[in-house]
Formats: C-alpha cells, sequence, structure tokens
C-alpha cells in the first residue's frame, strides 16, 4: 500500500483539527502497517513536533481500544480489523510511532460505534475505498458555463477552440482559452427572431473562475468571479440591453444611434461607447461604476449622474443617492491585471475577493474591526503564500481546514 507524504501530511493534519473521517483513519492505520518507518518516520517527527499538546483519551471507546495495545520492542505491525463485531487490535513502534498509533486510536475509537452499527463488512470495504484526495486550493482561470436559449448548458472549461452552437442568425465561437466569439451569420436563420424580438444566452462564471465574451455587435465583456451576463444573441432594436450580477469589465462597440445599457437590479448604466468597470456584488453594501474612457450615465429610480474618465459613482443598496469621486484607477482594474490591491482595506473585504477567487469558505473567530491593510499581490500565486504576508503585516492568523480559511485573532 502507497501513500504519498502530501497525503500522510494531510491525514495528520486532518486528525489534529477533528476534520478526519473513519474511513480515511482506517486508511492510515492500514498504511502504518505496511510502511517502512525509515522511510516515513522523519514526517511523523515534524507533525508530532508542530502539535501543541498530545492527546487525550477520555472516552470509554479509546481506553477499551488502548488496553489492547500489543507492544513488539523490534518494529510496528499496525492493523485494524473490523469483522462480526470483533475488536480492532493496534500494534506500534515505541517512540514517536506510540504517539501517533495512540492518536489514531482515539478518532477510530470515536467513528467505531457507527461503523460497527450502521455499515455491513461490503460497506465498510467501499468507505475505505472510497478515499478522498487531499483538497488543493488553487487560484482561479478561465471556467465559466453558457446556458443557451434552449435551456442547454455548455461548460467551457477546457473546451476546444471550435463552434460551439448556432441558433438563428448567431454562431458562438471559443476562438481561444477563456474566449467566446459571437458572429452574425449572414445566410442564418430567422428562426429565433420571429416578431423582432431578441434571445438570451447566460454566461457565468463560478468562484474561481472568469471568462471573456465578444457580443455580437463587437462589444468585449470580460467576467471576474461568481458573475453572470445576460445578454442576446443579437442586438435587435433602437438600444442594446445587457444584465449584470457580480462584476465586469465592458469596451463598448460605438453605435451612437443605438445606446447600451447594463441593468443591475434598479440601477441601470448607460453608455454609448466606453471602457468601464462595474463591480456589483449581492453581498456587498454598494455597486461601483468606474469609467476609464469615453462617458456613462448612472441612474437609480429618479436620479441620474453623469461621469467622467478616472470617476466612479457608487450607489448604495439602502438608498437611492449617487456618489461620485475620483477613482483609483488601479484598484479598479486590479483583477482584469491579474493583481489584488488593498488599500486600508479591513480583513472581511478582503476575504470576499480572496474566497471568491480561491473558491473557498472563510470563516471569523475574533474581532478584526481595528485592522486595516495594504499591499498589491499577483493573483496567481498560491493561497499560503497571499495569507502568509497578510499574517506578517498585521496581528492576525489563518488556518486552512479543506476548502475553509479560518482567520483567527
Amino acid at each position: 500500500m502507497n501513500m504519498d507524504k502530501e497525503k500522510l501530511r494531510y491525514f495528520l493534519y486532518q486528525y489534529f483539527n477533528h476534520t478526519i473521517n473513519a474511513a480515511d483513519c482506517i486508511e492510515l492505520l492500514n498504511y502504518l502497517n505496511s510502511a517502512n518507518p525509515d522511510e516515513i518516520s522523519d514526517i511523523i517527527d515534524l507533525e508530532l513536533f508542530l502539535i501543541d499538546e498530545g492527546p487525550e483519551f477520555k472516552d470509554k471507546q479509546a481506553n477499551e481500544l488502548f488496553d489492547r495495545i500489543k507492544f513488539d520492542p523490534r518494529y510496528i505491525d499496525a492493523s485494524v480489523r473490523v469483522a462480526n463485531d470483533q475488536p480492532a487490535v493496534v500494534k506500534f513502534y515505541h517512540k514517536p510511532w506510540l504517539q501517533i498509533a495512540a492518536v489514531v486510536l482515539v478518532c477510530f475509537a470515536a467513528g467505531l460505534f457507527f461503523i460497527k452499527s450502521r455499515h455491513s463488512d461490503q460497506n465498510l470495504k467501499n468507505d475505505i475505498a472510497n478515499i478522498q484526495a487531499p483538497v488543493k486550493i488553487t487560484p482561479g482561470g478561465n471556467k465559466a458555463t453558457l446556458t443557451l436559449p434552449n435551456g442547454k448548458v455548455i461548460p467551457l472549461e477546457g473546451a476546444n477552440s471550435d463552434l460551439i452552437a448556432k441558433s438563428g442568425k448567431t454562431s458562438v465561437l471559443k476562438i481561444r482559452e477563456g474566449q467566446l466569439i459571437y458572429n452574425k451569420s449572414p445566410n442564418g436563420g430567422q428562426e429565433n427572431l420571429a416578431n423582432n424580438k431578441p434571445v438570451y444566452s447566460l454566461l457565468s462564471t463560478p468562484k474561481g473562475g472568469e471568462y471573456q465574451v465578444v457580443l455580437s455587435d463587437g462589444t468585449k465583456v470580460w467576467l471576474n468571479s461568481a458573475s453572470s451576463l445576460t445578454f442576446p444573441e443579437e442586438f435587435t432594436g433602437n438600444a442594446r440591453h445587457v444584465k449584470l450580477t457580480g462584476e465586469a469589465y465592458f469596451e463598448v462597440a460605438k453605435n451612437k444611434d443605438k445606446p447600451f445599457y447594463v441593468s443591475i437590479n434598479n440601477v441601470e448604466v448607460k453608455v454609448l461607447g466606453t471602457h468601464f468597470n462595474i463591480a456589483a456584488y449581492g453581498d456587498d453594501k454598494q455597486i461601483t461604476t468606474t469609467l476609464l474612457e469615453g462617458s456613462v450615465q448612472v441612474t437609480k429610480n429618479h436620479r441620474q449622474s453623469l461621469i467622467k474618465p478616472g470617476q466612479q459613482a457608487v450607489v448604495y443598496n439602502t438608498n437611492d443617492e449617487i456618489k461620485v469621486s475620483e477613482a483609483n484607477l488601479a484598484e479598479a482594474m486590479a483583477w482584469r491585471n491579474d493583481y489584488f490591491i488593498f488599500n486600508n482595506d479591513d480583513i472581511r473585504s478582503i476575504m470576499k475577493n480572496v474566497s471568491r477567487w480561491y473558491d473557498v469558505d472563510v470563516e471569523y473567530q475574533g474581532n478584526f474591526e481595528d485592522q486595516r491593510f495594504g499591499g498589491t499581490f499577483y493573483r496567481f500565486k498560491s493561497i499560503n503564500e497571499l495569507l502568509h504576508h497578510l499574517e506578517e503585516i498585521g496581528d492576525i492568523h489563518f488556518k486552512i481546514v479543506g476548502r475553509r480559511v479560518i482567520v483567527i485573532e
């Protein structure tokens, strides 16, 4: 039986954080039974060294199992046998192996009653075989799904550069990784444009995803993670309308006779041809439109504001006020340039971005209201490196358990 070093470390880490399941615990025992101690003793010693305090034996089941331990002065024979209500027998080395086997016994004892009462022998074998690989948290990338007007959902991650779909007058092409293009087909049919009514597609990115689409009028849209864009296959009538959730950067094709509108709930951004960014995540308190080129008009209910290049308009969810101010363009465009830029931000705001890009959940233990952070970080570096930098500049600590990041005061 083989187990790589990362997996062994992961299983040990899981135990000490009380997250290991019974099947993984059994696999760890079986591995100790077959492994060469000399090859992995350094790993065991390191993991034990990092433990703040040793295990405590409090459960009755743990004490009963511990009484059955057999010692051999020369070598380890770690094995587990669970069948027909027979007891588990564990043998192990002295020195670090004694501690490791005792530690594993605690987790095994906690799950033993459940296993014996709820699983047959065959189910137990299936549990042992169905081992989850260690969770690897990676930066985001080109991931999205395209939902066509007929309801068909097309995963775009890793799709070949090819014709994705054809509908009415429009061909949907994936010309490279991370980019879709909607082309008008000059001889296409009219079945989806009956009564001159547009039909809509939906491009959605998950947490840890981003994608670009070139709409049929030539407008380019880049979607940030956990975002979606609803748009017509072909723009008809006297205006161009799309709907956004999350965050996107637009380079709108100029057409003075057909203004372009972006709708976000009850906020509308009107443009003729311009470059701008909209951040409109549902868990934020405001919608922020940042203008790089051209001009846009932001409207909420009966209020309107016109912004110029280098400005941003902030619309709060709780009222109709539109606040216009000078923008930090580098900060607003950081995600498009593959960076995080933090500028006197609190940890909760920072971890929102981290959660969306690395696809992790975040838990807080403590009060961090008085701490602010600043800096620039490349988004394609590891999450561990990012968290380490935050620890260095603030009175804060992080622990990663599976896909959960725990922020500790």
